[in-house]
């Protein structure tokens, strides 16, 4: 396999990591053809840049994976606390699925946090994504049960977190 590279988008590839990151959700089955509401937002990829940290994941010259990464107080944040470093919008293409693009992009965002000095990484994952859930469950996150929320009927986000101490991953 050829070696994954993770680094910052460059604005020449915001419309790729937005359509990968839209056909990744469609083709998993994690949103609707049809919604109007959220797959405008996974498509705008620029936005995410300009509001927040987008990284994309590169196998060559090919832009296979993505993850927005947000700090507490940041207009990306939807879980963060303070001391909390927030993912959203994980994606890999399909194409490379069950290659380790996911996981290193996941380990990528914890290297920020130690880096960083953040307390936790924290996430919402929406209930049908089991195979991300088993990647963050494999990499230590736990379920916060009592921050799971339902923000329009019938979806459904789960969420994850995982403690961050002087740099060491800690289980919460």
């Amino acid at each position: 396999m050829e070696t994954v590279t993770i680094r910052r988008a460059l604005p020449t590839e915001f419309d790729t990591v937005g359509e990968l990151t839209a056909r990744a959700y469609l083709a998993g089955g994690h949103i609707a053809p049809d919604n109007t509401h959220y797959l405008p937002v996974l498509r705008d990829a620029a936005d995410r840049a300009a509001k927040a940290e987008l990284l994309v994941a590169v196998r060559g010259e090919e832009v296979c994976g993505t993850v927005t990464v947000a700090r507490h107080g940041g207009e990306y944040t939807e879980l963060a606390r303070p001391g909390d470093l927030e993912f959203r919008m994980l994606a890999v293409a399909p194409e490379a699925a069950g290659a380790g693009v996911g996981r290193a992009l996941v380990g990528r965002v914890l290297d920020l946090a130690g880096s960083e000095n953040w307390e936790r990484v924290v996430m919402y994952s929406d209930s049908s994504m089991t195979v991300a859930h088993g990647l963050y469950r494999g990499m230590g996150f736990r379920r916060v049960p009592e921050d799971d929320r339902e923000p329009v009927a019938g979806v459904r986000l789960l969420a994850f977190a995982l403690r961050i101490q002087r740099g060491v991953v800690v289980h919460r």
